[in-house]
């Protein structure tokens, strides 16, 4: 016999201003997965273009996990 309940759909994210507490939007888990990569290709980039700079080489020197977690724009 098939199970035809209907069940409700717990799969969609909900992404929530910090400050208001405001649904902002709500995604499915194949949307944050494809922001997550699109934020990581952006990372790669910033990386990239970064890398060649003496102060941001100096900062890799003293962190071996800087490059891993760089990101412009990213709060410290």
């Amino acid at each position: 016999m098939l199970d035809t309940t209907s069940h409700s759909d717990n799969s969609l994210v909900s992404m929530v201003c910090p400050f208001t507490g405001e649904v902002l939007e709500v995604l499915t888990p194949q949307q944050v997965a494809q922001r997550d990569e699109q934020r990581e290709q952006v990372r790669q980039r910033c990386v990239k273009e970064f890398s060649s700079s003496p102060l941001y080489q100096a900062r890799a020197e003293k962190d071996p996990e800087y490059w891993n977690t760089f990101y412009v724009g990213r709060v410290l």
